[in-house]
């Protein structure tokens, strides 16, 4: 019985790979970006900014971004704001101030300071992986 290997590789060859639906669907969404990518390259980048800064500013004002900032606050648990505010060496009672009573300077203080706190955590963090079990030598550590 004679191979027919070599012929079904020439007409894959000719005819070349088919396509499923969700392949084609998926290539005819890409060329629709590349379009639109064509787009916005060909806008000036100033005009590009003007346009998003414009929509920015229509979706949302200092106001509201404030306002789920405070949102943000109030709803992490107490013991992390009072980590965060003694991290920035202010009294721990501050943990229970509203988010307006931060200055731009004490918030930067915060900020920074926290940044330092979860780099060290993390360190901290990767330290504790491993370990013995505590029956593997009779005794628990």
């Amino acid at each position: 019985m004679r191979s027919i290997a070599y012929e079904l590789a020439a007409v894959a060859a000719v005819a070349g790979p088919t396509l499923t639906k969700q392949e084609l669907e998926t290539r005819a969404f890409l060329a629709e970006m590349d379009v639109v990518s064509a787009q916005i390259n060909a806008t000036p980048r100033e005009q590009r900014m003007e346009r998003s800064a414009a929509v920015l500013a229509m979706i949302t004002t200092p106001a509201d971004v404030e306002a789920i900032r405070a949102a943000y606050w109030t709803r992490v648990p107490m013991a992390a704001r009072m980590v965060a505010v003694m991290s920035a060496r202010l009294p721990k009672e501050r943990a229970s101030d509203a988010l307006c009573k931060f200055d731009a300077l004490e918030r930067g203080r915060i900020w920074c300071e926290v940044a330092k706190l979860r780099a060290n955590l993390e360190v901290v963090q990767k330290c504790m992986n491993g370990g013995r079990m505590p029956g593997a030598t009779g005794k628990a550590h």
